[in-house]
């Protein structure tokens, strides 16, 4: 999978995406210096051995088995949190990890506590950063190397991983992998854009009339759309501006912006 955008940052917006490489350096660390008993502490045990900080701890282990766990979820990591971080900042950003994390557990727990089965790994974590993304930077373009499909959409992306998290849910479908864990973080992770951020949404998924503007729409056609620009939405285009600078805005956004210049010519 590969993404190809291009966004000068400000300070702030270097600050987020700094706290995207301090993520993966400390999975990273994490994989190379915990092993035996003190990774069987901190995983995530359904059963006996369950503490309730492993809900947390478990997201930062990967499997020893194999390194294309960790590699696969760094790199994840890696592509959707530099369309995040920029946005929300290195706490913020932290936060949206964390909770993404607790969140897929909790979930995976739930149904499962009591049973033997032991989880571990980043996943929850990259779903909510992925439903982030797609919440913040609807109209990014994701190349999938490995299908001859043209470029996706992010949200295009984000609902085709969320489908195929359900459909390995269905009876029968058994591969070793915490899919509802994913899910969760899905959850978790939009919630938390949801709730924290809502003047930064551009596509909802509950809310699709938000995203229905076409990327090459002109001013015209985005007020037939979308009608007038309203001083709240105006002043929290401007803030958004204020705080990560323009390349901060989506294409849907600059044209709302575009618009309300317009308008206010024409008063």
């Amino acid at each position: 999978m590969s993404l190809h955008f291009y966004n000068q940052g400000t300070g702030e917006q270097a600050d987020g995406r700094a706290m995207v490489w301090y993520l993966i350096i400390a999975n990273c660390a994490v994989h190379l210096l915990l092993n035996g008993d003190l990774y069987d502490i901190f995983a995530l045990h359904c059963g006996g051995g369950f503490h309730f900080w492993q809900l947390l701890t478990a997201g930062f282990l990967h499997s020893h088995e194999t390194i294309f766990h960790l590699i696969f979820n760094m790199w994840s990591l890696y592509l959707f949190g530099m369309l995040v971080a920029p946005h929300i900042g290195q706490i913020g950003f932290l936060l949206l990890y964390c909770i993404s994390v607790l969140a897929g557990n909790l979930l995976f727990l739930i149904p499962n506590f009591g049973g033997e089965a032991l989880v571990v790994g980043a996943s929850g974590a990259v779903f909510g950063v992925m439903a982030a993304a797609a919440m913040l930077e609807p109209d990014r373009r994701f190349t999938l190397l490995f299908l001859p499909f043209k470029p996706l959409r992010t949200t295009s992306l984000v609902i085709c991983f969320a489908v195929a998290e359900i459909i390995f849910l269905l009876p029968g479908a058994r591969d070793g992998v915490a899919h509802l864990a994913h899910l969760g973080g899905l959850v978790g992770g939009y919630l938390f854009i949801k709730l924290r951020y809502p003047r930064m949404v551009v596509w909802d998924v509950f809310r699709p009339r938000v995203r229905n503007v076409r990327t090459d729409d002109g001013p015209e056609e985005v007020r037939h759309r979308s009608g007038p620009v309203s001083s709240a939405e105006l002043d929290a285009l401007l803030d958004k501006i204020s705080r990560y600078g323009i390349n901060s805005l989506s294409e849907y956004e600059l044209a709302r912006l575009r618009q309300a210049r317009e308008e206010m010519r024409g008063k």
